[in-house]
């Protein structure tokens, strides 16, 4: 199916590998079907854009946590698991949505600002059953290794 998206322009989406986030992102609740695209001409692309098939005008970068050094283990509920669909922990992804905040794109070149990372909200993804949350509020520990 063929789907115009407002900054991907016109992309093939394969309804098979759409994502399914039941409940939305929050303050994007009405968008519930997702599409994952990334860069073709990369083997092993670290960046992807999850474009909404409800809103061709809702489009997020996002990062495996991996690409920015970071591992994580989250306790999911028993609400989450059911929404997810989720029997098998190997069958979940993280990803980070990536972002540049407006007043600092504002300040320079739009490229050249520097990009964030949303680290206490993840998305977790089950890959078999293509459904994904927004997993929220999430505290943080940190470890630092030395690597020398």
């Amino acid at each position: 199916m063929l789907f115009r998206s407002s900054l991907l322009g016109e992309v093939e989406v394969n309804e098979a590998t759409t994502l399914l986030f039941p409940h939305g992102i929050p303050a994007f609740e009405n968008c519930t079907r997702f599409q994952l695209f990334h860069d073709q001409d990369k083997a092993e692309p670290s960046v992807f854009w999850m474009q909404s098939l409800d809103n061709p005008d809702v489009l997020f970068s996002v990062v495996p946590p991996t690409e920015l050094g970071l591992r994580y283990e989250i306790e999911l509920s028993e609400d989450d698991a059911t929404a997810l669909e989720l029997s098998r922990p190997e069958d979940a992804a993280i990803l980070l949505m990536v972002y540049k905040p407006q007043e600092q794109a504002d300040e320079a070149h739009p490229v050249l600002a520097p990009l964030w990372a949303n680290v206490r909200n993840p998305l977790v993804i089950n890959l078999a059953a293509r459904r994904g949350l927004q997993k929220g509020g999430l505290g943080c520990d940190i470890l630092f290794h030395n690597h020398g």
